[in-house]
């Protein structure tokens, strides 16, 4: 371990705000004021569970929307609309459409467990200071709440136009409170998606960070396997992601005979995180592996070119380095092993079974016995 004073004083510095908790999401702020607005209300005591809250948040949400409809006089032309579609069609809008907001939930989750693996397992083992620096600034980026609800609401509303713009082009006739709960429903993806884009940022960027590895296998350091988790939990995030969306897709039956075409353009970010994530790992081992080999090999030079040569002691400790370093060389150079190996093939699966279940009926009719 380093002994750098600078770079300790810096490690620990960035550890206390980590446990202090000053690096907070603009979704741990919503969800904070909601949560004390609930806890005035019900006069409970004690801390409102995040998911609680977003699950009142949208109940509240869908009261407004219904009571919406009924000022503006739209509730029959959004019935009329709605009536050729199976009666669990509603229902399963509706739930899908919780699933969606409570994925920002689940993805500021995940941004918090980054924050525990680098404060727990992490940041005693970076050896700069230009690492340090990087991390922190990835820090300041995710929890830029400005930064985060801006990008949120243009991009909501750009996606949403464009949805309502394609279902008009369709030949659908699009309501004002269709074309309102579009918007807002693609901002909550935009509000999840900002915390993945970072997330992507973050294992891009790993692949330059200079970590203390195991000298003699860095491959099975501990950091490495917390790192492959994390990493590899982020894509079966991903990966429930793009199935959320295929499943709205398919019980909408909108673009069923795309379906193949939307799992593809699934697979290829799936696919794109699982080949970056290995990458970077990958580039900390081998990084690792050359500091270990280099020193091993100036040693073998060093004893070479020393007056001692052919000494039996000095080709004793030359064949023990070589051998040495023949181990080392020898060991994997990347995290990839069959579990990381399985665990991709599960994440592949999930958009294919959303597609699945989304148009079971079409399913069952392809397997059907023909009199």
């Amino acid at each position: 371990m380093s002994t750098d004073t600078p770079l300790i004083e810096k490690r620990e510095e960035l550890k206390r705000q980590l446990a202090a908790g000053e690096y907070r999401t603009l979704v741990d702020v919503v969800l904070d004021r909601a949560g004390q607005t609930i806890q005035k209300i019900t006069r409970n005591p004690h801390p409102i569970s995040p998911w609680y809250s977003i699950t009142m948040f949208y109940l509240l949400l869908l009261l407004v929307a219904f009571a919406g409809l009924f000022l503006i006089g739209e509730y029959s032309a959004f019935k009329t609309q709605f009536a050729p579609f199976s009666a669990a069609f509603v229902p399963l809008s509706l739930l899908v459409g919780y699933l969606n907001v409570v994925s920002i939930v689940a993805g500021n989750i995940y941004i918090h467990r980054v924050l525990r693996t680098f404060h727990d397992n992490v940041i005693n083992a970076i050896e700069s200071i230009t690492t340090l620096d990087d991390f922190e600034n990835w820090l300041t980026a995710v929890c830029n709440r400005k930064n985060h609800f801006v990008f949120s609401i243009i991009g909501g509303f750009i996606v949403g136009i464009y949805q309502v713009y394609v279902l008009k082009n369709a030949g659908i006739t699009v309501l004002l409170s269709t074309a309102i709960g579009t918007i807002l429903l693609n901002t909550f993806s935009i509000v999840f998606l900002f915390l993945l884009v970072y997330m992507i940022v973050l294992s891009a960027r790993l692949g330059r960070y200079h970590l203390k590895l195991y000298t003699a296998y860095p491959a099975s350091s501990e950091v490495i396997n917390r790192l492959a988790d994390l990493l590899g939990n982020f894509v079966y995030l991903v990966a429930l992601y793009a199935a959320l969306l295929t499943l709205l897709i398919a019980i909408q039956q909108l673009l069923i005979s795309l379906g193949a075409l939307m799992i593809l353009l699934f697979w290829i970010p799936i696919t794109g995180m699982f080949v970056l994530n290995q990458s970077s790992l990958s580039s900390i081992i081998q990084r690792s592996k050359w500091n270990s080999l280099n020193g091993i090999q100036a040693k073998v030079e060093q004893l070479h070119l020393s007056e001692k040569l052919g000494e039996k002691e000095t080709m004793d400790t030359i064949n023990r380095l070589m051998d040495y370093h023949d181990r080392i060389s020898a060991t994997r150079n990347s995290a990839l092993d069959l579990r990381a190996t399985l665990n991709f093939v599960n994440s592949l699966l999930l958009p294919l079974l959303a597609f699945l279940l989304g148009n079971f009926d079409l399913v069952l009719n392809l397997f059907a016995r023909r009199p």
